[in-house]
């Protein structure tokens, strides 16, 4: 009876485990301030434009939304975000 326990234990432990794999509930690790901003500098300038950080939104409400929290995260005004100013806007407030 203690063999056929051990047996059932161990095949639940292996496949519940396998099938939660299987069915994409190994979650992806975010991603870094750093890493994000690295993906929207296209042309490796070390700082994001407005058309970098828009990225691919198309729907003009979040476009707008998204140029608004630029010149919000702009602290300098030259119309560009250093990874300084990126990261700044990430914080969350208390």
């Amino acid at each position: 009876m203690t063999r056929l326990l051990c047996w059932v234990l161990g095949l639940t432990v292996l496949f519940g485990g396998a099938s939660a794999a299987w069915a994409g509930g190994a979650a992806k690790p975010k991603k870094t301030p750093e890493q994000r901003f690295e993906k929207a500098d296209k042309n490796d300038d070390d700082k994001l434009s407005l058309d970098e950080f828009l990225g691919k939104r198309t729907e003009e409400a979040k476009k707008e939304k998204a140029t608004k929290r630029f010149h919000k995260l702009d602290k300098d005004d030259d119309d560009f975000l250093t990874l300084e100013e990126f990261k700044a806007g990430g914080k969350k407030k208390k």
